[in-house]
């Protein structure tokens, strides 16, 4: 039997290569999806964040969550706030809850978060004071600003059921 070199050194180079190439593919898969399980944990705790401070009128500490082209909505609900909705507030005795029940990735860096908000403060229009709602399911809208989650606001958030958590026979 004839021992053959230039077959043991083919045989070792595709086993290396084989072996280098599931290294990384390894690696790769771990790193992205470790890197997408912490992007998921901060945007669903800035997401959380800006819907606790939004929806309890703590409209300037909810700023820090949002895009800044996003700023001049939360200038507008401010601005809009009278004394008449001032006064529902001070009646709460809790303030509003937030509960983020799905996390949709639209992409690397768009996605969407439905979250169930409790006892809230609703603005009504002008003139009328807010109203205190129950329960509401809003979709929030996020972008990935110089790497970090922030919250994207078109116009104001808007619940996701048009009669906000009021039964049929209120209307």
């Amino acid at each position: 039997m004839k021992f053959n070199v230039s077959s043991l050194i083919k045989y070792q180079h595709k086993a290396t290569t084989s072996f280098i190439l599931v290294f990384f593919a390894v690696l790769l898969i771990a790193g992205c999806n470790s890197n997408h399980y912490k992007d998921k944990k901060q945007l669903e705790a800035d997401a959380d964040s800006f819907a606790t401070y939004y929806f309890n009128w703590q409209f300037q500490k909810a700023i820090p969550y949002c895009t800044p082209s996003s700023r001049k909505w939360l200038c507008y609900a401010a601005s809009n706030v009278h004394s008449a909705d001032i006064n529902i507030l001070r009646t709460k005795t809790d303030g509003a809850s937030s509960h983020i029940h799905k996390i949709q990735f639209i992409n690397d860096s768009t996605a969407d978060v439905l979250c169930t908000v409790k006892d809230y403060v609703c603005m009504d229009t002008i003139g009328k004071a807010g109203r205190i709602i129950p329960q509401s399911l809003f979709r929030l809208s996020l972008v990935l600003h110089h790497h970090q989650w922030k919250i994207r606001m078109e116009d104001l958030p808007r619940s996701e059921k048009p009669d906000h958590g009021q039964n049929q026979g209120e209307r």
